[in-house]
């Protein structure tokens, strides 16, 4: 091989590996599908300078609050992680939003993981931070355009979306979790339910075991005309998830999420071409859009679940939308909430055209109603209706703040 042909070989591989890994910083029109970035200076011909970008501590919550010089505030509750990632939102990403102008929150949300080499530190708590901005950003746009947050992000596709009830537990004897959620179905309407199945990231004798006992309990115990979906959290094997599966096919499951671990995508697809009566369904722990669209198009997952806060907000989950319709695939983020963190949902779940199916719902019937704010997030007739009140829909006391405590 003379030199031209040697630099040719290494120029193709390169590039071949990048394709695999998808190195490159941002995806391009011509790579990527892309969803509409909105234009902001039209909707807002002047300026909104951000005076401040603040992360406090109230009603036992962390909110992340975005605040204009004229004094509205752009709030949303986070995530628990939240609470670790404190150095990570004050030294790479609040000084990419402080002072600017919030018409530019598309761009600005791209220059706190592009800029300063701030990509190095890519994953989710990178974009955990970025997104908790950029949702409370969405919040603040929508208050000063006094229009719901999904007004500025495309057109409304739906009004509400029904819901299935999950519950967490795997300790407990199946047919106490059961029953619980047979209480949780009569006081929602819901018709679905998802069930935990494996251990969570590992597979004991006795994990499996508990799965093949509540697996056929579940159908006895729900009944034919309710929709079950089972969640592994990663427990599994190639070789055990279609095991499982197929446990789960012979019961009518009609979802299998996260058989393997979220890393093992050579698995994960195995499992998937094995399986023919219900969809996989994952991605809640993933945060690079060129590894959603592999994702996509390789066969590894049907359903896509990115989290909108792991994923770095609203517009990403958006982008992540827009992959799967392109890919022939469907949506349902990762939203497991009954509290002011479904807010941002209710802006994605009005404007994305492939949401597949119910989508989930946590409710604990005896909690007394907060009233720290409002509305009281509730559903009824197994249907949540998708507020239309300004921001991502959500109303504080304003006491809360006198007593918040600052954090970042």
């Amino acid at each position: 091989m003379n030199r031209l042909d040697f630099v040719k070989t290494l120029t193709a591989t390169a590039a071949g590996l990048i394709s695999m890994t998808g190195s490159a910083a941002r995806p391009t029109a011509d790579s990527m599908p892309t969803w509409p970035v909105p234009d902001l200076k039209k909707a807002f011909p002047d300026p909104i300078p951000i005076r401040s970008v603040e992360l406090l501590k109230a009603q036992d919550e962390h909110l992340l609050v975005i605040t204009a010089t004229d004094g509205t505030r752009g709030v949303t509750v986070c995530n628990d992680r939240m609470q670790h990632l404190t150095s990570l939102l004050r030294g790479l990403v609040l000084p990419h939003f402080v002072g600017k102008d919030a018409r530019d929150l598309p761009t600005l949300t791209d220059n706190a993981y592009r800029l300063n080499s701030n990509y190095k530190y890519a994953g989710m708590p990178l974009w955990n931070c970025i997104g908790s901005v950029e949702i409370a950003g969405w919040d603040l746009l929508g208050k000063l355009a006094r229009k719901p947050a999904y007004a500025l992000l495309g057109q409304p596709v739906r009004q509400d979306y029904p819901v299935y009830i999950s519950d967490f537990d795997r300790a407990n004897d199946p047919e106490k979790v059961f029953g619980r959620m047979q209480e949780k179905l009569a006081a929602t309407g819901a018709t679905g339910v998802k069930i935990k199945v494996g251990g969570r990231m590992v597979n004991t004798p006795e994990d499996e075991a508990r799965t093949r006992r509540l697996v056929p309990l579940a159908r006895k115990m729900f009944g034919d005309k309710t929709t079950i979906y089972a969640d592994a959290n990663g427990s599994y094997t190639a070789r055990e998830g279609i095991e499982i599966g197929r446990l789960l096919e012979d019961h009518g499951v009609a979802i299998f999420e996260e058989p393997c671990n979220f890393e093992d995508e050579n698995g994960l697809r195995a499992v998937n071409q094995a399986l023919t009566k219900l969809k996989l369904a994952g991605g809640e722990q993933d945060t690079s859009l060129y590894k959603f669209q592999r994702l996509a198009q390789t066969g590894v997952y049907d359903l896509l679940q990115p989290d909108l806060y792991y994923n770095g907000g609203l517009l990403r989950a958006l982008q992540v939308a827009k992959i799967a319709e392109v890919a022939g695939k469907t949506i349902a983020p990762h939203t497991p909430k009954a509290d002011p963190l479904i807010a941002p949902f209710w802006q994605f779940a009005a404007l994305a055209p492939n949401l597949y199916g119910l989508q989930e719902f946590v409710l604990n019937p005896g909690e007394k109603s907060p009233t720290w704010f409002t509305p009281n997030i509730r559903v009824t007739g197994g249907v949540m209706r998708i507020p239309t009140t300004p921001g991502l829909g959500i109303a504080y006391d304003e006491s809360i703040w006198k007593t918040a405590e600052k954090i970042v």
